[in-house]
């Protein structure tokens, strides 16, 4: 396994975009707003509010142990990165790794699902080496088959919280895309063990 995030705990690889677009639609829904018409406002609130109910309600509702690696998915994004260095302070007894994409691809739909390609790659060289993971994701991943096979190489940038120094780390990276991974990501991708609360079942759990 990558020593980037060795560890004994289990570990769940989130899809972060898609189960916090999931988390911001059912949280407007509630007041007859459309999210899509404000999406692009209210970041930080909705980040900090999503976090709180990830870190209490979704993950006792999902049975997931706080003592878990919890590896955040997600694309760069622009004036971003500082909320996520707040989460990571407010949260900081929790083993959390922001992996952020630092590539940015010409290729329209490489771009496009660069964090979904990393999430399922993750995952499957966990797996690969007995590793106890599992995903966070309600995305289908229904296109997979077109971009799977079209990245090699990707550059990360990896922020966590170091108990020990009591400050956060950064840590840049550069994957090279490993082939019998993506082997096994087109052959095991009916198994895929998630641990998701379904979008319809958010409102469950949202005030």
């Amino acid at each position: 396994m990558d020593k980037l995030f060795a560890s004994n705990n289990k570990i769940y690889i989130i899809d972060f975009f898609n189960i916090f677009s999931d988390f911001r639609e059912i949280k407007y829904k509630k007041f007859n707003i459309n999210f899509h018409n404000i999406k692009q406002t209210n970041k930080k609130e909705d980040t900090f509010d999503f976090f709180k109910l990830f870190f209490t309600k979704y993950i006792q509702y999902s049975n997931i142990p706080s003592s878990s690696v919890f590896i955040f998915i997600m694309k760069r994004l622009y004036e971003y990165e500082y909320i996520l260095l707040e989460v990571l302070k407010i949260y900081k007894n929790f083993n959390i790794q922001f992996v952020i994409i630092k590539t940015k691809y010409n290729d329209e739909l490489l771009d496009k699902n660069k964090d979904d390609f990393l999430c399922q790659y993750l995952f499957i060289s966990f797996i690969q080496q007995v590793v106890s993971c599992q995903l966070i994701s309600n995305d289908k991943y229904r296109d997979r088959l077109m971009y799977l096979n079209n990245y090699k190489n990707m550059e990360i940038i990896l922020y966590n919280y170091n108990l020990k120094s009591n400050i956060i780390s950064k840590i840049m990276k550069s994957y090279e895309i490993d082939q019998s991974i993506i082997n096994d990501m087109i052959l095991k991708y009916k198994h895929y063990q998630r641990c998701s609360i379904p979008k319809n079942r958010l409102h469950l759990i949202i005030k």
